[in-house]
Protein backbone atom coordinates (compact mmCIF):
# COMPACT_ATOMS: atom_id res chain seq x y z
CA UNK A 1 0.00 0.00 0.00
CA UNK A 2 1.18 3.41 -0.58
CA UNK A 3 0.21 6.29 1.63
CA UNK A 4 0.85 10.17 1.03
CA UNK A 5 1.77 12.11 4.63
CA UNK A 6 0.68 15.68 4.38
CA UNK A 7 2.06 18.48 6.71
CA UNK A 8 -0.55 21.24 7.13
CA UNK A 9 -2.67 23.78 9.04
CA UNK A 10 -5.76 24.63 7.02
CA UNK A 11 -6.48 27.78 8.37
CA UNK A 12 -8.49 27.92 6.90
CA UNK A 13 -8.84 25.27 3.92
CA UNK A 14 -9.09 26.34 0.57
CA UNK A 15 -8.83 25.66 -3.54
CA UNK A 16 -4.90 25.62 -3.43
CA UNK A 17 -4.96 23.36 -0.80
CA UNK A 18 -7.91 21.08 -2.72
CA UNK A 19 -5.50 21.39 -5.49
CA UNK A 20 -2.32 20.46 -3.51
CA UNK A 21 -4.50 17.20 -2.11
CA UNK A 22 -5.38 15.65 -5.39
CA UNK A 23 -2.03 16.29 -6.63
CA UNK A 24 -0.41 14.81 -3.93
CA UNK A 25 -2.15 11.45 -4.51
CA UNK A 26 -2.04 12.20 -8.47
CA UNK A 27 1.93 12.33 -8.48
CA UNK A 28 2.40 9.73 -5.65
CA UNK A 29 -0.08 7.29 -7.04
CA UNK A 30 -1.35 6.63 -3.19
CA UNK A 31 -3.82 4.89 -2.00
CA UNK A 32 -4.60 6.86 0.69
CA UNK A 33 -3.60 10.53 2.27
CA UNK A 34 -2.54 10.98 5.95
CA UNK A 35 -2.42 14.68 7.23
CA UNK A 36 -0.31 15.66 10.47
CA UNK A 37 -1.93 19.53 11.14
CA UNK A 38 -1.37 21.44 13.50
CA UNK A 39 -3.74 21.59 16.37
CA UNK A 40 -5.42 24.72 17.93
CA UNK A 41 -2.43 26.93 17.16
CA UNK A 42 -0.63 27.52 14.33
CA UNK A 43 3.13 27.79 13.68
CA UNK A 44 3.33 31.52 13.44
CA UNK A 45 2.32 31.86 16.87
CA UNK A 46 -1.51 32.32 16.81
CA UNK A 47 -4.46 30.66 17.22
CA UNK A 48 -5.77 28.52 14.34
CA UNK A 49 -9.15 30.38 12.55
CA UNK A 50 -11.36 28.45 14.15
CA UNK A 51 -11.13 24.22 16.03
CA UNK A 52 -8.85 21.69 14.96
CA UNK A 53 -11.75 19.31 14.48
CA UNK A 54 -13.71 21.60 12.19
CA UNK A 55 -10.52 22.03 10.48
CA UNK A 56 -9.74 18.37 10.23
CA UNK A 57 -13.15 17.67 8.74
CA UNK A 58 -12.53 20.00 5.87
CA UNK A 59 -9.18 18.13 5.49
CA UNK A 60 -11.37 14.72 5.03
CA UNK A 61 -14.13 16.30 2.59
CA UNK A 62 -11.15 17.59 0.73
CA UNK A 63 -9.89 14.21 -0.02
CA UNK A 64 -7.98 13.04 3.20
CA UNK A 65 -8.58 9.44 4.47
CA UNK A 66 -6.65 10.36 8.50
CA UNK A 67 -6.13 13.40 10.01
CA UNK A 68 -3.48 13.31 12.78
CA UNK A 69 -2.94 16.40 15.36
CA UNK A 70 0.80 17.44 15.59
CA UNK A 71 1.70 18.49 19.00
CA UNK A 72 1.43 21.94 20.37
CA UNK A 73 4.86 21.82 21.35
CA UNK A 74 6.03 21.36 17.75
CA UNK A 75 3.55 23.02 15.93
CA UNK A 76 3.99 26.14 18.04
CA UNK A 77 7.72 26.12 16.85
CA UNK A 78 10.19 27.32 14.81
CA UNK A 79 10.18 26.07 11.15
CA UNK A 80 12.74 23.62 12.03
CA UNK A 81 11.12 21.97 15.34
CA UNK A 82 7.62 22.06 13.27
CA UNK A 83 8.96 19.78 10.29
CA UNK A 84 10.48 17.39 12.45
CA UNK A 85 7.18 17.15 14.45
CA UNK A 86 5.19 16.69 11.62
CA UNK A 87 7.87 14.27 9.80
CA UNK A 88 8.22 12.52 13.11
CA UNK A 89 4.14 12.17 13.28
CA UNK A 90 3.87 10.78 9.52
CA UNK A 91 6.92 8.46 10.01
CA UNK A 92 5.36 6.98 13.59
CA UNK A 93 2.81 5.98 11.83
CA UNK A 94 4.98 3.50 9.75
CA UNK A 95 2.65 3.85 6.78
CA UNK A 96 3.58 6.51 5.21
CA UNK A 97 5.73 6.26 2.15
CA UNK A 98 5.48 9.53 0.67
CA UNK A 99 5.76 13.33 1.50
CA UNK A 100 3.85 15.55 -0.34
CA UNK A 101 4.92 19.54 0.32
CA UNK A 102 4.28 22.82 -1.53
CA UNK A 103 7.29 24.83 -3.06
CA UNK A 104 8.17 27.95 -4.60
CA UNK A 105 10.51 25.73 -7.15
CA UNK A 106 10.99 22.10 -7.41
CA UNK A 107 14.27 21.38 -8.38
CA UNK A 108 14.68 19.01 -5.58
CA UNK A 109 18.92 18.65 -6.57
CA UNK A 110 18.84 22.72 -5.54
CA UNK A 111 16.98 22.64 -2.30
CA UNK A 112 19.39 19.24 -1.57
CA UNK A 113 22.49 21.45 -1.97
CA UNK A 114 21.54 23.48 1.31
CA UNK A 115 19.84 20.50 3.01
CA UNK A 116 23.30 19.03 2.52
CA UNK A 117 25.53 22.16 3.88
CA UNK A 118 23.09 22.62 6.73
CA UNK A 119 22.91 19.08 7.57
CA UNK A 120 26.79 18.69 7.53
CA UNK A 121 27.38 22.00 8.81
CA UNK A 122 30.88 22.34 8.91
CA UNK A 123 32.84 23.93 11.84
CA UNK A 124 33.45 27.24 10.07
CA UNK A 125 30.12 27.46 8.90
CA UNK A 126 28.73 27.47 12.84
CA UNK A 127 31.57 30.51 13.31
CA UNK A 128 30.20 32.76 10.43
CA UNK A 129 26.44 31.86 11.68
CA UNK A 130 27.30 32.63 15.40
CA UNK A 131 28.85 35.79 14.45
CA UNK A 132 26.09 36.98 12.41
CA UNK A 133 23.36 36.03 15.49
CA UNK A 134 25.76 38.45 17.72
CA UNK A 135 24.90 41.37 15.62
CA UNK A 136 21.19 40.72 16.38
CA UNK A 137 19.71 39.16 13.60
CA UNK A 138 17.06 36.82 13.40
CA UNK A 139 17.98 33.14 12.55
CA UNK A 140 16.51 33.39 9.69
CA UNK A 141 18.37 36.17 8.59
CA UNK A 142 21.98 34.92 10.16
CA UNK A 143 21.61 31.83 8.37
CA UNK A 144 20.87 33.01 5.35
CA UNK A 145 23.89 35.31 5.26
CA UNK A 146 25.98 32.98 6.92
CA UNK A 147 25.39 30.40 3.76
CA UNK A 148 26.32 34.05 1.51
CA UNK A 149 29.05 33.75 2.99
CA UNK A 150 30.09 30.76 2.80
CA UNK A 151 29.68 31.06 -1.21
CA UNK A 152 26.58 29.61 -1.85
CA UNK A 153 25.48 30.95 -5.14
CA UNK A 154 22.29 33.72 -5.01
CA UNK A 155 20.40 31.41 -7.48
CA UNK A 156 20.42 28.49 -4.26
CA UNK A 157 20.08 31.46 -2.13
CA UNK A 158 17.12 32.95 -3.91
CA UNK A 159 15.30 29.55 -2.71
CA UNK A 160 15.58 30.98 1.39
CA UNK A 161 13.51 33.67 0.57
CA UNK A 162 10.31 32.01 -0.24
CA UNK A 163 8.47 30.61 3.20
CA UNK A 164 7.85 27.38 1.28
CA UNK A 165 11.22 26.75 0.45
CA UNK A 166 12.19 27.20 3.68
CA UNK A 167 9.99 24.37 4.95
CA UNK A 168 10.81 22.14 2.51
CA UNK A 169 14.57 22.28 3.09
CA UNK A 170 13.32 21.27 6.62
CA UNK A 171 11.07 18.50 5.30
CA UNK A 172 14.14 17.26 3.43
CA UNK A 173 16.59 17.41 6.46
CA UNK A 174 13.78 15.60 8.51
CA UNK A 175 13.51 12.76 6.11
CA UNK A 176 16.92 12.30 5.68
CA UNK A 177 17.60 12.23 9.13
CA UNK A 178 14.57 10.66 11.07
CA UNK A 179 12.67 8.76 8.01
CA UNK A 180 15.17 7.68 5.08
CA UNK A 181 12.31 5.04 3.52
CA UNK A 182 9.70 7.99 2.72
CA UNK A 183 10.01 9.65 -0.62
CA UNK A 184 9.86 13.27 -1.40
CA UNK A 185 7.01 15.08 -3.38
CA UNK A 186 7.36 18.56 -3.94
CA UNK A 187 4.24 19.93 -5.56
CA UNK A 188 4.73 23.68 -6.90
CA UNK A 189 2.23 26.63 -5.25
CA UNK A 190 -0.19 27.77 -7.34
CA UNK A 191 -1.83 31.25 -7.14
CA UNK A 192 -1.09 33.47 -4.74
CA UNK A 193 2.23 33.53 -2.58
CA UNK A 194 2.26 32.78 0.98
CA UNK A 195 2.40 35.95 2.37
CA UNK A 196 0.18 38.06 -0.20
CA UNK A 197 -1.96 39.82 1.44
CA UNK A 198 -5.01 40.71 -1.39
CA UNK A 199 -7.30 38.33 -2.89
CA UNK A 200 -6.33 36.58 -6.11
CA UNK A 201 -9.63 34.94 -7.18
CA UNK A 202 -10.15 31.23 -6.91
CA UNK A 203 -6.54 30.23 -5.47
CA UNK A 204 -5.96 32.88 -2.91
CA UNK A 205 -3.64 32.73 -0.07
CA UNK A 206 -4.91 31.86 3.64
CA UNK A 207 -3.48 35.07 4.33
CA UNK A 208 -5.27 36.68 2.03
CA UNK A 209 -8.59 34.55 3.04
CA UNK A 210 -8.65 35.72 6.92
CA UNK A 211 -8.24 39.47 5.83
CA UNK A 212 -10.80 39.40 3.80
CA UNK A 213 -13.15 37.96 6.12
CA UNK A 214 -12.04 40.72 8.84
CA UNK A 215 -13.04 43.16 6.15
CA UNK A 216 -16.40 41.76 4.77
CA UNK A 217 -15.00 40.83 1.37
CA UNK A 218 -17.64 38.66 -0.19
CA UNK A 219 -14.97 37.82 -2.77
CA UNK A 220 -13.46 35.02 -0.29
CA UNK A 221 -15.96 32.51 -0.82
CA UNK A 222 -14.73 32.00 -4.68
CA UNK A 223 -11.21 31.65 -2.86
CA UNK A 224 -12.65 28.32 -0.53
CA UNK A 225 -14.73 24.94 -1.46
CA UNK A 226 -18.26 25.26 -0.54
CA UNK A 227 -17.96 23.15 2.20
CA UNK A 228 -15.69 26.09 4.17
CA UNK A 229 -17.65 29.07 2.50
CA UNK A 230 -20.65 27.69 4.80
CA UNK A 231 -18.52 28.58 8.11
CA UNK A 232 -16.84 30.98 6.78
CA UNK A 233 -20.09 33.02 6.28
CA UNK A 234 -22.03 31.81 9.23
CA UNK A 235 -19.84 31.65 12.16
CA UNK A 236 -19.66 35.51 13.25
CA UNK A 237 -16.18 34.21 15.41
CA UNK A 238 -14.84 33.45 12.64
CA UNK A 239 -11.86 33.53 12.48
CA UNK A 240 -10.30 33.24 15.94
CA UNK A 241 -7.61 35.85 16.43
CA UNK A 242 -4.62 36.30 18.80
CA UNK A 243 -6.37 38.94 20.55
CA UNK A 244 -9.06 37.14 21.33
CA UNK A 245 -6.89 35.57 23.57
CA UNK A 246 -5.26 38.45 24.50
CA UNK A 247 -6.38 38.61 27.84
CA UNK A 248 -5.64 34.89 28.74
CA UNK A 249 -2.08 35.28 27.77
CA UNK A 250 -1.48 38.49 30.03
CA UNK A 251 -2.67 36.76 32.80
CA UNK A 252 -0.85 33.65 32.48
CA UNK A 253 2.46 35.74 31.41
CA UNK A 254 2.43 37.79 34.93
CA UNK A 255 1.68 34.65 36.52
CA UNK A 256 5.46 33.41 35.70
CA UNK A 257 8.49 34.54 37.13
CA UNK A 258 12.23 35.60 35.42
CA UNK A 259 13.16 31.96 36.02
CA UNK A 260 10.08 30.42 34.59
CA UNK A 261 9.96 32.51 31.59
CA UNK A 262 13.61 31.49 30.97
CA UNK A 263 12.73 27.84 30.35
CA UNK A 264 10.08 28.94 27.53
CA UNK A 265 11.00 27.92 24.10
CA UNK A 266 13.14 30.43 22.20
CA UNK A 267 13.90 32.56 25.22
CA UNK A 268 17.26 33.11 25.59
CA UNK A 269 19.77 36.08 26.10
CA UNK A 270 18.19 37.69 28.89
CA UNK A 271 14.90 38.10 26.96
CA UNK A 272 13.46 36.96 29.92
CA UNK A 273 13.71 40.32 31.39
CA UNK A 274 12.92 41.97 28.80
CA UNK A 275 9.46 40.32 28.67
CA UNK A 276 8.60 40.03 33.05
CA UNK A 277 9.41 44.10 32.24
CA UNK A 278 6.92 44.51 29.49
CA UNK A 279 4.29 42.35 30.27
CA UNK A 280 3.68 44.58 33.59
CA UNK A 281 3.70 47.67 31.43
CA UNK A 282 1.15 46.54 28.99
CA UNK A 283 -2.77 46.25 28.70
CA UNK A 284 -3.61 44.63 25.45
CA UNK A 285 -1.55 41.91 23.73
CA UNK A 286 -0.95 44.40 20.48
CA UNK A 287 0.81 46.58 22.89
CA UNK A 288 3.11 44.20 24.71
CA UNK A 289 4.50 42.60 21.10
CA UNK A 290 4.85 46.11 20.33
CA UNK A 291 7.39 46.28 23.43
CA UNK A 292 9.23 43.00 22.74
CA UNK A 293 9.83 42.44 19.14
CA UNK A 294 13.21 43.57 17.80
CA UNK A 295 15.50 42.35 14.50
CA UNK A 296 16.51 39.35 16.76
CA UNK A 297 13.43 38.62 18.22
CA UNK A 298 10.57 39.06 14.95
CA UNK A 299 7.10 39.42 15.79
CA UNK A 300 6.23 35.49 14.85
CA UNK A 301 8.96 34.47 17.62
CA UNK A 302 7.14 36.86 19.91
CA UNK A 303 4.03 34.96 19.59
CA UNK A 304 5.51 32.02 19.61
CA UNK A 305 6.88 32.45 23.14
CA UNK A 306 3.60 33.86 23.78
CA UNK A 307 1.60 30.65 23.15
CA UNK A 308 4.11 28.74 24.79
CA UNK A 309 3.63 30.33 27.65
CA UNK A 310 -0.52 29.97 27.58
CA UNK A 311 0.08 26.36 27.21
CA UNK A 312 2.42 25.91 29.39
CA UNK A 313 5.09 24.71 26.70
CA UNK A 314 8.47 24.58 28.04
CA UNK A 315 12.30 23.65 26.78
CA UNK A 316 12.38 20.85 28.95
CA UNK A 317 9.53 19.69 27.27
CA UNK A 318 10.37 20.10 23.80
CA UNK A 319 13.79 18.51 24.12
CA UNK A 320 11.85 15.62 25.91
CA UNK A 321 9.68 14.40 23.43
CA UNK A 322 12.66 14.88 20.58
CA UNK A 323 14.80 12.72 22.07
CA UNK A 324 12.78 9.26 21.79
CA UNK A 325 10.79 8.32 18.71
CA UNK A 326 8.99 6.67 21.70
CA UNK A 327 7.41 9.79 22.87
CA UNK A 328 5.33 10.41 19.61
CA UNK A 329 1.91 9.97 19.70
CA UNK A 330 -0.70 9.73 17.01
CA UNK A 331 -3.60 11.65 18.18
CA UNK A 332 -6.55 10.83 15.68
CA UNK A 333 -8.65 14.11 14.88
CA UNK A 334 -10.65 12.21 12.34
CA UNK A 335 -10.67 9.50 9.44
CA UNK A 336 -12.79 7.98 7.05
CA UNK A 337 -14.53 4.94 6.93
CA UNK A 338 -11.62 3.43 5.05
CA UNK A 339 -9.53 4.99 8.16
CA UNK A 340 -10.30 1.72 10.02
CA UNK A 341 -8.04 -0.36 7.44
CA UNK A 342 -5.04 2.22 8.13
CA UNK A 343 -5.31 2.22 11.56
CA UNK A 344 -5.49 -1.58 11.90
CA UNK A 345 -2.01 -1.17 9.66
CA UNK A 346 -0.28 1.50 11.62
CA UNK A 347 -1.39 -1.05 14.34
CA UNK A 348 0.94 -3.55 13.25
CA UNK A 349 3.97 -1.87 11.67
CA UNK A 350 4.16 1.99 13.62
CA UNK A 351 6.18 3.31 16.56
CA UNK A 352 3.49 5.65 17.59
CA UNK A 353 0.75 4.81 20.51
CA UNK A 354 -2.62 5.53 18.96
CA UNK A 355 -4.95 7.40 20.93
CA UNK A 356 -8.24 6.43 20.81
CA UNK A 357 -9.69 6.38 24.42
CA UNK A 358 -8.44 7.24 27.52
CA UNK A 359 -7.12 4.01 28.64
CA UNK A 360 -4.34 4.33 25.36
CA UNK A 361 -2.64 6.98 27.36
CA UNK A 362 -1.40 4.62 30.03
CA UNK A 363 0.82 3.30 27.35
CA UNK A 364 2.71 6.78 26.65
CA UNK A 365 5.78 7.49 28.48
CA UNK A 366 5.39 10.50 30.69
CA UNK A 367 6.70 13.17 28.59
CA UNK A 368 3.66 12.43 26.23
CA UNK A 369 1.51 12.35 28.45
CA UNK A 370 2.66 16.06 29.41
CA UNK A 371 2.49 17.28 26.13
CA UNK A 372 -0.62 15.24 25.35
CA UNK A 373 -2.05 17.34 28.76
CA UNK A 374 -0.72 20.52 26.85
CA UNK A 375 -3.05 19.57 23.60
CA UNK A 376 -6.02 18.79 25.82
CA UNK A 377 -5.15 22.51 27.38
CA UNK A 378 -5.50 23.75 23.97
CA UNK A 379 -8.17 22.70 23.24
CA UNK A 380 -10.23 23.97 26.27
CA UNK A 381 -8.56 27.24 25.87
CA UNK A 382 -10.20 27.66 22.12
CA UNK A 383 -13.25 26.09 22.97
CA UNK A 384 -13.92 28.86 25.93
CA UNK A 385 -12.90 31.41 23.57
CA UNK A 386 -15.60 30.25 20.82
CA UNK A 387 -17.85 29.69 23.29
CA UNK A 388 -18.01 26.58 22.86
CA UNK A 389 -18.32 23.40 25.03
CA UNK A 390 -14.86 21.19 25.63
CA UNK A 391 -14.14 18.44 23.34
CA UNK A 392 -13.74 15.29 24.25
CA UNK A 393 -10.18 15.43 24.52
CA UNK A 394 -9.84 18.37 26.70
CA UNK A 395 -12.02 15.96 29.13
CA UNK A 396 -9.48 13.19 28.84
CA UNK A 397 -6.56 15.43 30.45
CA UNK A 398 -8.15 14.98 33.52
CA UNK A 399 -7.73 11.37 33.35
CA UNK A 400 -4.00 12.08 33.46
Amino acid sequence: MRVVGIVAEYNPFHNGHQYHLEEAMRLTGADACIVAMSGNFVQRGEPACTDKFTRAEWAMQGGADLVLEIPSCFAVASAERFAEGAVRTLAATGIVTDLAFGVETDDLPALYRIVDLLSREPANFRVVLTHHLKQGKSYPRAQYDALADFGVPSSDLMLLEQPNNILAIEYLKCIRRFAPHIRPCPILRQGNRYHDLELNGVLSSATAIRKAVKEGDDRVYEATPLFVSGAIRFDPQFPLSLEDMGPMILMRLRTLSVLELAELPDVSEGFEQVLWRAVRQATTVEELLELIKSKRYTLARCKRILIAALLGITKNLTEGMRKEDSNFYLRILTRKKNGHALLSAIASVGSGQVLLRNADLEQCSPIARRSIAIDALATDLVAYALGKEVHRDAKSAIMM
